[in-house]
């Protein structure tokens, strides 16, 4: 087993913005992503070791504007599938305290 809270940090840490485990404590420095483990699984192994599984990771998108979020997720969405994440999901989500919010689903086998 690995962490892919590791991973995706390390995938996302390539973004011109904040990017925080689970969810910004607070959304004075916008743009920022968030992410964390949605769920691991295991999908293949031998002599009672796991030597493949697959994740899934939520990731949100938290800016000032609309179109900054889509922007933004253009670019999360670049450099994810170049590390070989697949998008499974996208989608805005109401406006809450004047911050625009999208979410996105990524899985990825290792």
């Amino acid at each position: 087993m690995i962490d892919i809270n590791e991973m995706a940090q390390r995938t996302l840490s390539q973004l011109d913005c904040s990017v925080v485990y689970y969810c910004p404590d607070k959304f004075t420095e916008l743009p920022a992503v968030s992410f964390y483990t949605l769920s691991e699984r295991p999908c293949f192994g031998y002599d009672n070791m796991e030597t493949e599984h697959n994740g899934t990771i939520q990731l949100d998108i938290w800016t000032k504007s609309p179109e900054e979020g889509g922007a933004l997720a253009i670019k999360v969405n670049e450099i994810m599938s170049t590390d070989g994440w697949c998008r499974e999901f996208s989608m805005d989500l109401p406006k809450s305290e004047g911050v625009y919010h999208k979410t996105m689903r990524y899985v990825k086998g290792f």
